[in-house]
């Protein structure tokens, strides 16, 4: 295909000729007069009409002298080089005319056209409504509240400096800002496309101010959607909030606009840009000062996609009443409960306490209370659920049993004689909390026996013992040491100390009663009430380590539904042989272990208690429960953890059992104080 060239214009040549045709023609008419005059046919010029022979006679006696004397008046010939100079100056001027004619007019015209019309066109870029974000049954968790702010555009500002001084003292007292902070505030951001002067403005105070400021340049009233969050409690660690876009998201993402919100924590955060939308436009015709005239026509801004998340808000609600009421009555001050889908790892409840109301974070939200809870000292900030990092205590006996059972150590009928509530090992001796007898693994799972689960880590008498090493590498395995990969960020990965981690960390060698410690769960094991939930969804569902995830689904009336994916991070984690002698040892619990208050219930839960100490000056302990439910067709698995509330059966049993009851639609069990000692 041949190359396309430009058609020539032609009209600006015609433009310009008929400019410079004008003067060149006075000149020729005038060249053409003296001509006549200087001839010598004068009279006898036979075209020169009859009329006009008197007055050329005249002239021509007045110019010529007697030919006696000789030759042509000296006045004749000063006047015609006069005329010679008057003809050369007109040159010269008609020359630059037309060559700066053409130059604007052929060489410049497209882009002096492009210019004008740049200059008599404005375009205003109109922010997206931000999707939403909806609970698995289409509860919405978040809406769209107008809002707007008053920008300040300062290359639109008078350029002189009295003109200046004017504007800014009249725009002070329209917009009530301090006089020198408003010139301070413009001097400093000179540079930049806006400067937002008021932000948060309810539709009343726009109409008001969009009066007051009709025919003023520089100043514009932009419409912002601010999220308003709903009554679903502890949402603010889970959605998040959005905040003002800064110059790194600027450089980050150059399709945002300057105007823009942007997510800041939660899932807000992880899927802003899904949320975002697409920016429409506003094309103005503006006259010399900036002013609109009359609107030349908008593209239409899109929606960002809305979200859909696996959580349930009702059971989300009564998870967080619960754990409300047990750290009250318990006496403590915090505490984390989860509950996830034993099959897709969808999140179906997550709450830390203390928690925050997300819409502190508004702009419309007085910034005194949003610095209180900065300033909080129970950190709500925190996402416990997934940054608390604690001793898991017993709950992590299950997997232990799991890993003794995979490689040999026990099977399950190997029974160990407990009898004597001890180990004593040289110096060091490792109690019991209570004397067991002869035991095997699923009474040792129920009964929580730490003689037991001495021996498989660590080994006693006939048993070998997992060692420190395989034991580490088998609850690795099960996603304790590193995070889950659940969509929000601010989550922890915990820790799973190992032989080498002590020497380097601590300078230490590592001991046997180290490997004990790990065996029960106590020494520097570490891990978050997540992961907790996640490995005993990985035990109720057969071995399937998933990836726990809030969102689920997007969708968006152009492009429909998306479906994400179910992830797993690691699977067949260990025989299913073991696997169900484990989920076996957990109903026991039930039924005549730990967590026998459990048994009344219509639905099979299965479950593991723990006490974690944290504080041997002040024998202080963590409050832990897990479960799962039902017991033959796993659907939930719930953990929950009350930070200093004491025994685990006692303080977060209740709670995990108002969130399965919830689950399955059952009546609610009151939460009861603990009983006075």
């Amino acid at each position: 295909m041949g190359r396309q060239t430009d058609r020539v214009d032609w009209e600006p040549v015609r433009r310009v000729l008929k400019i410079v045709w004008l003067p060149i023609g006075w000149i020729w008419a005038r060249f053409r007069v003296s001509k006549i005059r200087s001839t010598d046919l004068g009279i006898f010029d036979p075209y020169v009409p009859l009329g006009s022979l008197k007055t050329l006679g005249a002239d021509y006696e007045s110019s010529v002298k007697d030919p006696a004397e000789g030759g042509v008046l000296e006045s004749n010939v000063q006047s015609r080089r006069s005329f010679f100079l008057l003809k050369a100056v007109a040159f010269l001027i008609a020359a630059i005319f037309a060559f700066r004619l053409i130059s604007l007019q052929i060489t410049q015209g497209q882009e002096n056209y492009r210019l004008a019309e740049g200059n008599r066109l404005k375009t205003n870029l109109i922010s997206a409504p931000r999707g939403l974000i909806y609970d698995r049954n289409g509860v919405g968790l978040v809406q769209n509240a107008p809002s707007f702010s008053l920008i300040l555009r300062p290359s639109e500002l008078p350029k002189k400096k009295s003109d200046r001084q004017m504007y800014l003292d009249d725009l002070a007292r329209l917009v009530l800002l301090d006089r020198a902070a408003l010139e301070t505030m413009v001097n400093s951001q000179a540079n930049r496309d806006f400067i937002t002067l008021l932000d948060g403005l309810n539709r009343e105070q726009s109409l008001s101010l969009e009066l007051k400021t009709h025919g003023w340049n520089a100043l514009e009233l932009i419409k912002q959607p601010i999220r308003l969050y709903g009554t679903v409690p502890s949402m603010g660690n889970l959605l998040g909030y959005i905040g003002k876009v800064d110059a790194e998201d600027l450089k980050k993402r150059p399709n945002l606009l300057p105007t823009s919100y942007v997510g800041k924590s939660g899932v807000e955060s992880t899927y802003d840009e899904i949320l975002q939308g697409i920016p429409g436009q506003e094309i103005t015709e503006v006259d010399s000062l900036g002013r609109a005239i009359r609107s030349v026509g908008n593209k239409p801004s899109v929606s960002g996609n809305s979200l859909v998340l696996g959580l349930d808000a009702s059971i989300q609600r009564v998870t967080a009443t619960a754990l409300q009421e047990s750290i009250i009555k318990s006496g403590a001050t915090n505490g984390a409960a989860v509950a996830i889908d034993v099959n897709t790892g969808d999140v179906l409840a997550m709450v830390s306490l203390p928690t925050f109301d997300n819409n502190l974070f508004s702009p419309t939200t007085d910034s005194a209370a949003r610095q209180a809870v900065l300033q909080d000292p129970g950190s709500p900030l925190i996402n416990r659920a997934i940054s608390g990092q604690y001793p898991s205590g017993s709950t992590v006996k299950p997997f232990v049993a799991t890993a003794g059972l995979a490689t040999g150590v026990i099977n399950a009928n190997t029974k160990i004689d407990t009898s004597a509530g001890k180990i004593e090992v040289g110096q060091w001796t490792f109690h019991d909390w209570k004397t067991h007898g002869t035991s095997d693994v699923k009474q040792a799972i129920a009964e929580s026996n730490n003689i037991f689960f001495y021996s498989v880590g660590g080994g006693f008498k006939q048993i070998g013992g997992l060692g420190a090493e395989r034991l580490a590498a088998w609850l690795t395995k099960f996603g304790f040491g590193q995070v889950t990969g659940v969509d929000i960020p601010g989550e922890q990965d915990g820790l799973v100390p190992t032989p080498d981690w002590k020497k380097k960390t601590k300078k230490e060698s590592w001991y046997i009663g180290d490997t004990y410690n790990l065996s029960i769960g106590q020494g520097d094991l570490l891990v978050t009430p997540l992961q907790l939930a996640r490995a005993t969804a990985a035990i109720a569902n057969n071995g399937q380590l998933l990836t726990p995830r809030l969102v689920k689904s997007s969708f968006s009336p152009g492009t429909g539904q998306k479906d994400y994916p179910i992830r797993t991070t690691r699977d067949n984690l260990a025989p299913a042989s073991a696997l169900q002698v484990v989920r076996e040892g957990m109903r026991q619990a039930v039924l005549s272990g730990s967590a026998r208050s459990f048994a009344t219930l219509p639905v099979e839960v299965a479950a593991k208690t723990g006490t974690a100490q944290f504080d041997k000056a002040k024998e202080k302990t963590h409050s832990w429960f897990t479960a799962f439910a039902p017991y033959n067709d796993p659907q939930i698995a719930v953990t929950v953890i009350v930070e200093g509330g004491g025994e685990g059966y006692v303080v977060a049993a209740p709670v995990a059992k108002n969130i399965i009851e919830a689950y399955f639609k059952l009546p609610l069990t009151p939460i009861q104080p603990l009983p006075s000692d």
